[in-house]
């Protein structure tokens, strides 16, 4: 239900749950699925995420420098962070194509439906597309299906995608910019500047900070423990002494 890209669609699954059990139907309207489904996305950024993979994902990858002290820490996250901009960089640069990866494996995935697809043409860069049994509305010169994926994700969903493919036209000149290989060249241009080490680091007029002297730990040491554990084997001898 979380993916579905219109309040139809929306409707139909949340009905299934429901005809599937009450108790879970009750317990799914109280998480307010509205606030999550993709039907009711803002339209505008162009992300179809439902779930923080990516947070949790970088977090995971932190996760051994969490156990440092602070700067140690900082540092080494700074270091994975450098290390990934800089690697996703040279890929950008070294890629060809109108578009990225993320786009040419999204489209191949769409592909085989987008086959299938019955088109007639309209006016106006407008077509009528059925699918499945069910009727779309695609325009082109405004960058819509009537399904709502194309707008959500910025990248031509699979009834736009079969009307490009009968025209002959080029699918990734109709996505997005933000998928562009232009737009991910210059997201990793400028990475994370390596840090220099602690002797070139500004030096303020607060006293240095030095590591403390370990103090004694309080109790006896191991002698004194020896000691005292022989006392009670010495009594038992004098008693035994006495009373022969």
């Amino acid at each position: 239900m979380a993916w579905s890209y219109n309040k139809p669609e929306f409707r139909e699954n949340l009905r299934k749950i429901e005809l599937f059990d009450n108790a879970v139907y009750a317990d799914l309207m109280r998480t307010k699925p509205k606030t999550w489904c993709r039907a009711f996305y803002k339209l505008g950024p162009y992300c179809e995420d439902v779930e923080n993979n990516s947070v949790e994902s970088f977090n995971n990858s932190i996760g051994k420098a969490r156990d440092k002290a602070l700067v140690s820490m900082l540092e080494t996250i700074a270091k994975l962070a450098m290390v990934r901009i800089a690697k996703r960089s040279a890929k950008a640069i070294n890629h060809q194509g109108i578009c990225t990866p993320y786009v040419s494996k999204y489209l191949a995935e769409l592909l085989e439906d987008a086959s299938k697809c019955i088109v007639q043409p309209s006016t106006n860069m407008q077509y009528y597309l059925r699918l499945h049994g069910c009727a779309y509305r695609v325009d082109l010169t405004a960058r819509t299906c009537s399904c709502r994926r194309w707008q959500i994700t910025g990248i031509p969903c699979e009834h736009a995608y079969g009307v490009m493919i009968k025209k002959g036209i080029e699918a990734q000149h109709y996505v997005c910019h933000w998928f562009r290989t232009e737009m991910w060249r210059d997201t990793y241009t400028d990475g994370v500047i390596p840090v220099r080490g602690a002797r070139f680091w500004p030096v303020g007029e607060e006293p240095s900070i030095v590591q403390p002297v370990v103090p004694d730990m309080p109790g006896r040491n191991k002698a004194s423990q020896g000691e005292s554990s022989s006392q009670p084997e010495c009594s038992q001898q004098v008693l035994t002494q006495l009373g022969e």
